[in-house]
């Protein structure tokens, strides 16, 4: 079968169907799923036994560090064997109350910073689907579910929706609600989704999304988008800048872009090194959690590593860290009033083969630094594996970022390659 994602049509029933096929040939070898309803699987509601909301009898998965009532959420770790949560999480709560209709609980790393998972990415058997967010990923680029829940720290909502062909999109932070969700890092923790098309995205950003003061602004009728490279160097392969470069072009031809101006080197000249800076604030606010998670028994070697980098840079450096945050974010907001979007590539290449690694989390972690909103698009193609494009945006300008990726989205779809 031709793996790709598949948009909500809203026809709960047949997605379903769908979702249960699919299941049966692939999950064997995919394994996105820890838990299914397979009573929902096997008699999805019809008619007026349908949910009623702006979101009526969509089917979702659920990043099993985010708790679903009734469903086994063990964070990926031994340490919390046979936990079932009584009530649901914020997020799961209003995705209920909207209609939603939740399919099962997908695969983290261990408390959502451990190595991998035993997830395989849908499209490139064989090669990892990312961390952490590996199962939500999964799960929509297999076609199983048109929405997952995710979550990201650093890398793990756009680097597993690059890497699988979705869309993924970290929002501003603490724009989504975090109720009921393991954090670990709360200058960094987000609510993430992981979506099979821009408007199944939209659709539940806004059922999520707490409401704004401001009114929203419409996309200016030509887009301001200024490019930049975020990879320290060269980290990318010269076949995934040439797709970039060739999609640069083929924007330039519809809307304004910018690349290599004063301001934009400067911003990525600042933002040099910022993987580290980034990694000392998961690790200096996450280790006394992750203490006690090692002294309960998880063995993840990843997380002794986070609890040793926070015993190095000590309480100075965790400050030093924070500072450095505070230093990026002012400047960030300063080329907002020249640009509308900043694009960039979701991560330095596809996917690596094997489960080794989950790639590299320097272009991602970017958006979780600044606390500034980001979605992968599924635009590119390299070597035949799935690359996305990252568009970043302004501190809580989410809605705007969404609509400028829905225009974007439009214009590239005609010449779109299909992995």
């Amino acid at each position: 079968m031709n793996i790709a994602t598949v948009p909500w049509r809203g026809d709960s029933a047949r997605h379903l169907a769908g979702t249960a096929t699919l299941i049966a040939e692939l999950e064997p070898r995919v394994r996105a799923f820890t838990h299914l309803d397979r009573n929902l699987l096997a008699h999805p509601p019809t008619g007026s036994s349908v949910p009623a909301g702006p979101l009526a009898g969509m089917p979702i998965a659920v990043k099993e560090i985010i708790d679903v009532a009734g469903m086994p959420t063990t964070c990926g770790s031994r340490v919390l064997a046979g936990r079932v949560p009584d009530r649901d999480a914020q997020s799961v709560a209003c995705l209920r109350a909207a209609g939603a209709l939740i399919v099962g609980m997908t695969t983290t790393t261990p408390f959502a910073c451990g190595t991998t998972t035993v997830t395989d990415n849908p499209r490139v058997p064989s090669h990892t689907p990312g961390g952490s967010s590996a199962g939500s990923a999964a799960a929509v680029g297999a076609g199983y579910v048109p929405v997952a829940l995710a979550s990201q720290s650093q890398a793990s909502t756009l680097r597993p929706a690059s890497y699988c062909g979705a869309w993924g999109f970290k929002p501003s932070h603490r724009r989504l609600p975090r109720g009921g969700m393991h954090l670990l890092a709360d200058v960094l923790d987000d609510v993430g989704l992981i979506a099979a098309s821009i408007e199944d995205l939209r659709s539940v950003f806004e059922v999520l999304a707490a409401p704004r003061a401001d009114p929203v602004t419409a996309p200016a009728p030509l887009l301001r988008i200024g490019r930049l490279r975020l990879d320290d160097g060269g980290l990318p392969v010269p076949a995934t800048l040439a797709a970039l470069d060739g999609l640069a072009a083929r924007l330039a031809r519809g809307f304004q872009v910018v690349d290599g101006t004063p301001e934009l080197s400067a911003m990525d000249a600042a933002l040099a090194g910022s993987g580290a800076t980034c990694f000392d604030l998961f690790a200096g606010q996450s280790a006394p959690v992750l203490t006690s998670h090692i002294a309960a028994g998880e063995r993840d070697p990843r997380l002794a590593e986070m609890v040793e980098r926070a015993a190095v840079i000590g309480a100075s450096g965790l400050a030093n860290a924070l500072g450095e945050r505070d230093r990026l974010r002012e400047r960030w907001q300063g080329i907002a009033e020249h640009h509308d979007v900043i694009i960039t590539l979701s991560t330095t290449n596809p996917a690596p083969a094997g489960h080794q690694s989950t790639g590299c989390r320097r272009m991602p972690a970017t958006s979780s630094l600044l606390g500034v909103p980001a979605v992968s698009a599924p635009w590119l193609t390299v070597a035949g594996l799935p690359q996305g494009v990252q568009l970043l945006g302004f501190e809580g300008r989410d809605e705007e970022l969404l609509a400028a990726a829905a225009a974007i989205a439009a214009a590239v779809a005609p010449n779109e390659e299909e992995p």
